[in-house]
């Protein structure tokens, strides 16, 4: 008799295999004072952390792009100056090398917690933690996975560093721990590997069995079959065009270039902090020119979105001395930079349009976490000063999705981040497992804020998409289509797949759709009523 384990699914495809239990990690030394001297104990230190930071470039060079980025942003972490200078302190109180780096990644960590976000930098710093450790007690710390055959792999949650050791035999993934933004789910569904995250009781589970990881439905099944999968939605290519436009995101060279291959209609989301994670001081408007050129030629045909720094919270940027704060999230980031970096933004937006005229594309600039209708204005101001550019705010906070209204005239159009907007709106920490529930995009309270957005920015005449992490499941894409939006941008792996969808229905069939989503009372009654209403078509 088959048993259910429910948690948050990753990805659109099935698979069963037989489990395989990743062995934790040998018990790191218990931390201890020393007689050899706050000298001796720097240089084990310096040289454990070079270590680990030869390692994370040898994982990177053998990853794919999504990978390799997350581990340029984990060398930041491991070589940053003010945690080795932490360290150093309780290395001047008699600690041992392992232990001052293991009690300053912790002093570290409690400055960051209470962020939803930042609660993903706080396990890779853990992570991290962990391996300068191990390197000084000469502990593996290396994954031992079977190379041959096929199994699901049960772990409480994978790092980067984990991820990058997965062999040919993993198939499938269960975490104890994570969320739909964490880096598990983040490669894994880059990785097309079938995974589901925040599963209690995945321990449980005995050595061996065969289980069923069922992502669609949000679910490992004991002892299931693939026939017992839930099947996700499959639209036929109609050859019609979408309903609305499908753009995509992108953050780097390679994104573009891949998304030229789709269907894409332009790019709805051009996330340029990933440009800056590597920069130790701020580049030149000349140099930002050359960066963006080379992607604005690569990108597809159509308007080119560029989100404006979103640096802070869980995105360090290491030419950007960012305050230390308690909630960052809720702090000193996205265009609030500009209150102590105003030159910054200046040049990134002098660098944009340097890269407009060299490439003669089409440039729609957005700023993120905009809180009222003044800093919409000054965004607006300040950008169409220095280019000619669209110019539009991301709308990711509950306070400017209510003042839309008041937007007309002032911004050309908006774009929906529903990721941090979810975040925000229901005060739920991405990465808790036992929130995971709230920041299902089905949920009735976002769906109706959505439509509110909508309704409200047509009104206006503003011109309004959505990109966040939602737009990337062709069911919501329709959904978002009978709202009322004019176009959603998806995660490049997903265009085409957004695209037939949204060819596939009519505009008085998405409407439909929406009406009757809108009247349901509960997540699993959104999205039970919108896939029962488009696989009737």
């Amino acid at each position: 008799m088959s048993s259910v384990l429910n948690g948050l699914g990753v990805g659109l495809n099935a698979v069963v295999a037989e489990v395989f239990h990743v062995a934790p990690t040998a018990a790191l030394p218990a931390w201890s004072k020393t007689s050899s001297g706050v000298a001796a104990e720097s240089e084990i230190l310096k040289s454990a952390i070079a270590s680990v930071s030869a390692d994370l470039d040898r994982l990177g060079s053998n990853s794919d792009e999504t990978s390799a980025e997350i581990f340029e942003a984990l060398k930041y972490l491991l070589e940053d100056e003010s945690l080795f200078d932490m360290s150093v302190a309780h290395l001047d109180a008699g600690w041992s090398a392992g232990a001052g780096y293991g009690m300053a990644v912790n002093e570290f960590s409690e400055m960051l917690a209470g962020d939803a976000a930042f609660e993903e930098r706080i396990a890779d710093l853990q992570d991290i933690s962990k391996r300068v450790q191990a390197s000084i007690a000469g502990i593996h710390v290396g994954l031992d996975l079977p190379a041959t055959g096929a199994y699901v792999i049960v772990g409480d949650d994978f790092s980067p560093a984990d991820t990058a050791q997965f062999t040919p035999a993993v198939v499938g993934v269960i975490t104890v721990k994570g969320g739909p933004t964490s880096h598990t789910a983040i490669i894994c569904r880059s990785r097309s590997i079938p995974a589901v995250v925040s599963v209690a009781g995945a321990h449980e589970i005995p050595a061996g069995t065969s289980v069923l990881v069922d992502p669609v439905g949000d679910r490992v099944v004991v002892g299931g079959s693939l026939s017992d999968a839930t099947q996700a939605l499959a639209f036929a290519d109609t050859g019609r065009e979408p309903l609305i436009e499908v753009r995509a995101n992108v953050g780097s060279l390679e994104d573009a270039e891949a998304a030229a291959k789709t269907g894409a209609v332009g790019v709805g989301l051009f996330r340029t902090e990933l440009l800056y994670l590597n920069e130790s001081s701020q580049p030149s408007v000349d140099r930002q020119r050359d960066l963006y050129a080379s992607i604005l030629a690569a990108a597809p045909e159509g308007p080119i979105t560029v989100r404006t720094i979103d640096a802070g919270s869980d995105k360090p940027v290491p030419f950007l001395k960012m305050p230390g704060e308690e909630n960052p999230a809720l702090g000193v980031r996205g265009y609030r930079l500009i209150q102590d970096h105003r030159s910054f933004i200046e040049d990134q937006l002098k660098g944009l349009e340097a890269a407009r005229i060299s490439t003669g594309r089409e440039i729609w600039v957005m700023a993120p976490m905009i809180a009222t209708v003044q800093e919409a204005a000054e965004f607006a101001a300040l950008a169409r000063s220095l280019g000619e550019f669209k110019v539009g705010v991301m709308v990711e906070t509950p306070s400017i999705a209510a003042l839309l209204p008041d937007l007309a005239g002032i911004v050309d159009f908006i774009s929906v981040g529903t990721n941090d907007l979810s975040q925000y709106l229901f005060a739920a920490d991405r990465m808790n497992p036992s929130l995971g529930a709230l920041l299902n995009p089905w949920q009735p309270g976002l769906i109706r804020t959505l439509e509110r957005i909508a309704s409200q920015a047509k009104a206006a005449g503003i011109y309004s998409s959505v990109c966040g992490e939602s737009a990337s499941d062709p069911a919501f894409a329709v959904l978002l289509a009978g709202l009322g939006f004019d176009s959603v941008s998806a995660s490049r792996s997903q265009v085409d797949a957004v695209r037939s969808a949204l060819a596939a229905v009519s505009a008085d069939q998405a409407v439909a759709l929406a009406k009757l989503v809108l009247a349901a009372k509960s997540a699993e009654d959104t999205k039970t009523a919108a896939v029962a209403a488009l696989s009737a078509l």
